[in-house]
C-alpha cells in the first residue's frame, strides 16, 4: 500500500517552514501511476511557497513493485552516522526484522531485503536497472520460444 504523510519541512534555500505532503512508501504494484510520477522525478519534491525553490525532500521512502518483487529503501545519507540507524541492519547489511508472518517468509522474502540507497538519483537508477533486466529477460524467453522448431505430428496410419 502506498501511504503519504504530512512533515513540516524548511526550504534549504530561504529557510522558510512549511507543511509538504510526502511519501512514506509507494506500492507500483497497486498504484502503478506512482511509478512514472517517480520516473518522472516529481515523487516527493518540495516546492517552496515563499521563494519558489524546488529539491527534493531528504525523508525515507519505500518503493515496493510486487509485481518484480523488490523494494528499494531510501534514506536520507546523514544516516550512515547514525550509530541507532545502523543497528537495524546485520553484518551484510540487510535489515534486522523481527516477528515477520510465516506467509511472508515464504511468499514475499524478497520484502525483507531491500535494496538501501541513499538519495532519490540512486533509486531512480536502480528501478530502472531492475526495469532494464526484466526487459531483457523476457526478450531473451521470447527469442528462445521463437528459435525452438515446430514439433512434428505423426500421421495416423
Amino acid at each position: 500500500m502506498s501511504e503519504m504523510a504530512p512533515h513540516n519541512l524548511e526550504c534549504p534555500n530561504c529557510g522558510n517552514k512549511q507543511e509538504t505532503m510526502v511519501w512514506n512508501s509507494i506500492n507500483v504494484t497497486l498504484d502503478p501511476e506512482l511509478k512514472r510520477t517517480l520516473l518522472e522525478a516529481k515523487i516527493n519534491l518540495f516546492s517552496c511557497e515563499k521563494c519558489g525553490e524546488n529539491s527534493f525532500t531528504d525523508t525515507p521512502l519505500l518503493y515496493h513493485d510486487m509485481a518484480q518483487q523488490f523494494c528499494v529503501q531510501s534514506y536520507p545519507v546523514e544516516a550512515i552516522e547514525d550509530v541507532e540507524f545502523l543497528r537495524r541492519f546485520s553484518r551484510d547489511g540487510s535489515v534486522v526484522i523481527t516477528g515477520i508472518p510465516a506467509g511472508i517468509k515464504e511468499s514475499g522474502a524478497y520484502i525483507t531485503c531491500p535494496h538501501i540507497v541513499f538519495d532519490i538519483n540512486e533509486m531512480l537508477r536502480y528501478v530502472r536497472f531492475r526495469d532494464r533486466i526484466s526487459e531483457s529477460t523476457r526478450e531473451i524467453a521470447s527469442k528462445k520460444i521463437r528459435s525452438v522448431p515446430p514439433t512434428r505430428r505423426s500421421r495416423k496410419r
